[in-house]
């Protein structure tokens, strides 16, 4: 029987738990379509990321002040509205047949004629 020493010394080896045939050794794994054309499309996705970023604080910035503006009409059109309605009443009040005949008695001493004195035609 031939006994072979060198079988007792420990001999490295690969990890058993590493996937054979990934690669070969010393060479990356290929890209389809290449590496420039996935650097130049990641640089492109960080640009447009960047802008949609820049857009959204100025779009935020836009809304909130759009909003304000919205606000401020809102209320000088309430405060249109209560104006209108006090001055409808007030052109009722004034436009009324008592208040007309007032004014008139008032300030053209003008009276409506008394049952006597005209005629109808």
């Amino acid at each position: 029987m031939i006994i072979n020493p060198s079988a007792h010394a420990m001999i490295p080896r690969r990890n058993s738990f590493r996937r054979v045939g990934i690669g070969r050794r010393g060479q990356a794994l290929s890209i389809p379509g290449g590496k420039q054309l996935w650097l130049g499309v990641s640089k492109v996705l960080a640009g447009a990321v960047a802008f949609l970023f820049m857009a959204s604080f100025f779009i935020n910035g836009s809304l909130t002040r759009v909003s304000g503006e919205i606000e401020q009409l809102e209320a000088i059109h309430n405060e249109l509205v209560e104006a209108n309605i006090l001055l409808r009443a007030q052109k009722a009040r004034l436009f009324s047949p008592e208040s007309v005949g007032v004014l008139a008695d008032n300030q053209l001493s003008i009276q409506l004629p008394a049952s006597g004195q005209y005629y109808q035609l």
